[in-house]
């Protein structure tokens, strides 16, 4: 009868924990990028390359392309690596 009782017990718990994660749970967030309509028609991310280097892509939303600079930190220089044409590269 004492195990029945705790199995009850433990299964109502996680019934409760069940709810309370449900209702916790909403909507995922809209995400605004830009939040200037169309302000200067360029986005960019930075990232991460090597220890020492950067890379930072501009997406220049008029022209639809992708270019590619490479930060390097230790000489303090930017160069363009890469362009590319996102119109020709998601063409469906």
């Amino acid at each position: 009868m004492a195990k029945r009782g705790v199995v009850v017990l433990l299964v109502g718990i996680n019934l409760v924990l069940g709810a309370t994660l449900l209702m916790m749970t909403g909507a995922v967030p809209a995400a605004y990028g830009q939040a200037v309509p169309l302000g200067s028609n360029y986005l960019t991310v930075s990232a991460v390359v090597q220890s020492n280097k950067d890379a930072l892509f501009v997406i220049d939303l008029a022209n639809r392309e992708l270019h590619c600079f490479e930060v390097d930190r230790t000489t303090r220089r930017i160069v363009h690596r890469d362009r590319r044409d996102l119109q020709r590269d998601f063409r469906s």
